[in-house]
């Protein structure tokens, strides 16, 4: 069980590196794109901000659910990986159906990963939210220069 644990918790910072990885390379992408002007269609340069950020961070989750189901699938859980995939996504949203379930000790796996999608989407969620509020600060005042007389 201790050995179980243990894995889990290696895995969990894995997918910290990766969760620190995505959120470097938005954070840097937002960075620069917060210097550009928004131009005549401030939504659309917006929207289109906020779709690659949305997509870089996306990925990076991605990327952490393939981990633990390469895991999975190296401990010998499942027999195919689109099973894996499939049992790690609805684990690491914490979806939790039920129709796919770990056996043995390694089923203990499961609720460390749940706990680890729950830290790593809040750590996007603060992300996208800090853009959010950045894009509506820079628009805000580009509504208050482009009304001033």
């Amino acid at each position: 069980m201790i050995k179980v644990i243990g894995l889990g918790l290696l895995a969990m910072a894995i997918c910290l590196a990766l969760q620190a990885l995505a959120s470097v390379l938005a954070a840097r992408y937002f960075a620069h794109a917060r210097t550009q002007p928004v131009g005549r269609k401030p939504w659309r340069t917006i929207f289109v901000q906020f779709s690659v950020l949305m997509i870089v961070l996306m990925l990076g989750n991605i990327f952490q659910v393939a981990f633990w189901a390469v895991l999975y699938r190296v401990l010998g859980a499942f027999e195919d990986f689109e099973t894996a995939m499939y049992f790690s996504g609805v684990t690491f949203t914490s979806l939790g159906y039920g129709d796919v379930v770990l056996d043995g000790r390694i089923r203990l796996l499961a609720p460390l990963q749940a706990a680890n999608g729950l830290m790593m989407f809040g750590i996007t969620t603060a992300l996208f939210f800090s853009a959010i509020q950045q894009a509506m600060g820079k628009l805000a005042a580009a509504n208050q220069t482009a009304h001033e007389p």
